[in-house]
């Protein structure tokens, strides 16, 4: 019988999904950043 869980993914699939999350939320903690570098060299803040 397989296993239940919560959000209805197997264990591979959770994994397959953690590590595309991981790579994506990367990207847009990279993003912001720089969107924020960029505004501060534009218009600095304090």
């Amino acid at each position: 019988m397989a296993e239940r869980t919560l959000s209805g993914l197997t264990e591979e699939e959770a994994v397959e999904f953690h590590d595309q999350f991981k790579t994506t939320f990367s990207a847009f903690l990279i993003l912001a950043a720089v969107a924020h570098v960029l505004v501060w060299v534009w218009k600095p803040w304090f």
